[in-house]
C-alpha cells in the first residue's frame, strides 16, 4: 500500500491561505537575479507589491538598456540618470543606442557605472558624428567586454588599464594616432577577440598579445567611403601572437596588408583576396594573391578562405602548399569591386600535401559554372584523396538541367575519393561571411 505524497507547499506557505505567495518564499539572492533578467521598467514597478520588494529591485543586478526603456530618445538622458542615481547594485550591462548624450552626462554615466562595477558595455549612437569618448571610460576597469560604433577616442585620455577585459569590438572608430590605439590596446592584458571595423588614425598596428585568440579587420568598402582628412588601417602587422586561432580580413576589396610573424596556433585564415596589397605569413609572401614566395610553415591551418572574382587553380594551388594539413577551403567567387589579378600557367602535376592526406570539406560559394571555376572544381576533385563532401553554392537557380549538365562537366565518376558527396545548393548571399560557414545557408540541395 502506498502512502500519498507530502504536501509540497512549505506549511509556512500554507498558513498564508489557499492562494500562497510562493515566490516571495524564495530569497533575496534568487529574486533580485529574476529581476535583473527582466527589462528595467518591468523590474521597476515589481516595487508596489510589498515593503520587501520595494527594497529588492535597487539591489539587484543591472542590466540598462536605453532601447528598454518607454520614452521619447529626447527623454532617455533624464531616466537613465534617475535610474543610476536610484539604484544601489551592481551593473552588469549598460547598452546605448537610441540616446544621444551630451559629454557631460556621459562622463556622469561612466563614473557611475564605474563604481558599480560594469561588466559589459555597448556604445552605439545614432548620429553621423563620433561620440566623444570621455576620460571617465578608464575608470571602469571591471569591464569584460565592450562595443564602442561611432566613437572617438579621446586625446589626452590618460593611460588604459582594463585587466579583466576579454573582448573589445571597435567599429566606425576613430582615434587620434597610432600610439593612442597601440597603448589602449597594451592596457588590456587579457584581451581574447579583438574587432576592428573601419578604424581610422591609424595607418599601422602592431600586435603582441600572449591572450588574443581570434583578430577581425575590416575596412571601408570602397575608398570614397573614407573620409580626406582621416586616413584607415593600411598595414597589420601581429608580431607574436602565441594563442590566435582566427585572422579575419572581411572586405577584401581593399586591404589592409597583413603580416604574420609569429602564430603558432593559427587554425583559422580568411577571407584573403586580390585587395590584399600585401600578404606575408612567415617567409611565404603574397602580392594581390600572386604568389612571390612559398614555404609550407603553417602547418596548424585548418581553416582556409579565398575570394575572387573568378577562382583560378593557380592561386588556389599556391595557397593549399603552404598549408599542409588543411581540412577545410572555402572558395568564393562575389566580390563588389572586383580587381584583375595575373595568372601565370604552370604545371599541376606535382602533389600537394594537404588535398593528398587532409583536406575534407570544400565549399565553392557563388558557383555559377563558368569556366574557371568549373577548372577550380576539376582539379580539386581529381586531387582530393580524402575528400568527404564538397559543396557548390551556387548564384543561379540551380535548374534540373543545369546540375544535371553540371555533374557531367565535373567528371564525378573520376574523383580521387570514391566516397566524396557533392552537394549543389542554393546560395543565399549574407553580410557577415566567415563566422557561419559552417552553418547551412541554403535552401535546397541534391546530392550524387
Amino acid at each position: 500500500m502506498t502512502t500519498a505524497p507530502a504536501n509540497p507547499i512549505p506549511a509556512a506557505a500554507a498558513a498564508a491561505g489557499d492562494d500562497p505567495d510562493l515566490i516571495s518564499l524564495l530569497p533575496d539572492c534568487i529574486l533580485t537575479t529574476i529581476l535583473s533578467l527582466l527589462p528595467v521598467p518591468a523590474a521597476a514597478r515589481t516595487q508596489i507589491l510589498s515593503r520587501r520588494w520595494r527594497r529588492l529591485w535597487p539591489s539587484a543586478p543591472l542590466h540598462l538598456l536605453d532601447s528598454h526603456i518607454p520614452v521619447p530618445s529626447s527623454s532617455i538622458s533624464a531616466v537613465v540618470y534617475r535610474i543610476l542615481a536610484s539604484h544601489c547594485g551592481n551593473a552588469v550591462r549598460f547598452h546605448l543606442i537610441l540616446a544621444r548624450p551630451s559629454a557631460a552626462d556621459l562622463d556622469s554615466w561612466l563614473r557611475s557605472l564605474a563604481d558599480k562595477h560594469l561588466q559589459y558595455l555597448v556604445l552605439r549612437p545614432r548620429s553621423d558624428e563620433p561620440l566623444r569618448l570621455p576620460s571617465s571610460l578608464l575608470s571602469c576597469s571591471s569591464l569584460r567586454s565592450a562595443e564602442l560604433t561611432n566613437c572617438s577616442l579621446p586625446e589626452d585620455g590618460g593611460e588604459a588599464y582594463f585587466p579583466h577585459l576579454t573582448e573589445i569590438s571597435l567599429r566606425l572608430f576613430r582615434v587620434p594616432s597610432a600610439a593612442a590605439l597601440h597603448g589602449f590596446l597594451a592596457g588590456c592584458p587579457k584581451l581574447a577577440s579583438l574587432s576592428l571595423d573601419r578604424v581610422s588614425g591609424c595607418r599601422t598596428l602592431h600586435l603582441r598579445s600572449g591572450t588574443l585568440r581570434s583578430l577581425t579587420v575590416s575596412v571601408s568598402l570602397t575608398r570614397r567611403r573614407i573620409p580626406e582628412d582621416t586616413c584607415e588601417l593600411e598595414r597589420l602587422v601581429v608580431e607574436d601572437a602565441p594563442a590566435l586561432e582566427r585572422l579575419l580580413a572581411h572586405d577584401i576589396n581593399w586591404g589592409p596588408s597583413i603580416n604574420v610573424m609569429h602564430a603558432p596556433r593559427l587554425q583559422m585564415l580568411g577571407y584573403l583576396g586580390v585587395g590584399i596589397p600585401e600578404l606575408q605569413l612567415g617567409s611565404t609572401l603574397f602580392r594581390s594573391m600572386c604568389a612571390v614566395r612559398l614555404a609550407a610553415e603553417f602547418r596548424c591551418v585548418r581553416t582556409l578562405a579565398l575570394e575572387m572574382a573568378e577562382p583560378h587553380v593557380k592561386p588556389v594551388a599556391d595557397f593549399l602548399r603552404c598549408f599542409p594539413c588543411l581540412e577545410t577551403l572555402y572558395v568564393t567567387s562575389d566580390m563588389v569591386v572586383p580587381k584583375s589579378m595575373k595568372i601565370l600557367d604552370c604545371e599541376m602535376d606535382d602533389p600537394i600535401e594537404c588535398l593528398s592526406y587532409h583536406v575534407k570539406t570544400v565549399v565553392l560559394k557563388g558557383y555559377r559554372g563558368r569556366k574557371h571555376e568549373l577548372q577550380l572544381a576539376l582539379f580539386l576533385v581529381r586531387r582530393a584523396r580524402v575528400l568527404r563532401v564538397m559543396k557548390f553554392l551556387c548564384d543561379n537557380d540551380c535548374n534540373t538541367s543545369w546540375l544535371t549538365n553540371q555533374k557531367r562537366r565535373l567528371l564525378l565518376d573520376n574523383r580521387a575519393s570514391l566516397g566524396a558527396q557533392f552537394v549543389f545548393q542554393k546560395f543565399m548571399k549574407s553580410y557577415i561571411r566567415f563566422p557561419n560557414c559552417g552553418k547551412s545557408d541554403a535552401k535546397a540541395s541534391t546530392r550524387k
